[in-house]
């Protein structure tokens, strides 16, 4: 991994912070990108006095303008990107009848149009040199109706997650990898508030349905992401790896259970 360059988006906090940490800490040049300039070059400048190589960058990842700024700054600086890691997002609880237009919009211009301008600007680097990967951040919510609620949230991973095969395949011949990773319930501070926002019920279901009974950490997610991003995938494209604790196992399960009995009476 010495001597890549990996580009991390939503990088000031979260499994964007860890993902960083992890990869400085395996040698690779880390670029922090976040809405967020004052807490992101904190943490950059964190890293730095560790002696790991690092930028850090104001980045709007729904605005293509902006990715061409990061784009930029990154080449002038490094001459190549070797990685990139697409894991800025948001969220909500609200459902299908409670979340309004501009709402929906902003969450898929966030959470999805941002993994399909970071592959296009990022890509044609990479084609060039005939190597490079991604990793996209989606979520288990992106496959399954979770809770019935958060809507614009499903309906934005799932598109992390669709978008993450097709690209994988358009750039399979050049030698460039695209891969997901979709977490379950990660112990960070976005995730914890809006979870206690939705009260202790949710809180509980969540451990009582999660296999393993706990909340994941971010530096478990970020292991996976750094797995993926790193030579030992090499034959590894197009996947959507769960990090969730037995979580998805769990509820096919619970499917497979609901249907027996449904088809049993």
């Amino acid at each position: 991994m010495e001597q890549r360059v990996a580009i991390i988006t939503g990088a000031a906090h979260g499994i964007g912070l860890a993902t960083c940490c992890r990869l400085a800490a395996e040698g690779v040049s880390v670029v922090l990108t976040d809405i967020a300039p004052d807490a992101c070059l904190n943490e950059a400048s964190k890293l730095s006095d560790q002696g790991f190589e690092c930028l850090s960058l104001l980045h709007d990842v729904a605005d293509e303008s902006s990715w061409s700024k990061v784009i930029d700054t990154v080449t002038e600086r490094y001459g190549q990107i070797d990685i990139l890691v697409n894991n800025a997002g948001i969220g909500t609880l609200l459902d299908i009848e409670q979340e309004s237009e501009a709402g929906w919009n902003e969450m898929l211009s966030v959470n999805s149009k941002s993994v399909w301008l970071g592959i296009k600007a990022v890509a044609p680097h990479m084609v060039t040199r005939r190597q490079g990967t991604t990793a996209n951040v989606s979520s288990i919510f992106g496959a399954i109706g979770g809770f019935g609620q958060s809507a614009a949230y499903h309906a934005s991973k799932g598109a992390v997650t669709a978008i993450t095969r097709n690209a994988a395949i358009r750039y399979a011949g050049d030698n460039i990898r695209i891969n997901a990773v979709s977490p379950g319930f990660i112990s960070v501070v976005r995730e914890e508030k809006t979870i206690q926002e939705a009260g202790s019920d949710m809180a509980d279901g969540i451990i009582s349905r999660t296999p393993m009974g706990r909340w994941g950490q971010a530096a478990e997610a970020a292991s996976v992401i750094n797995f993926l991003v790193s030579s030992d995938a090499s034959y590894v494209t197009g996947v959507d790896l769960f990090v969730d604790g037995g979580w998805m196992a769990a509820w096919r399960l619970r499917g497979c259970l609901a249907f027996v009995l449904v088809h049993s009476t």
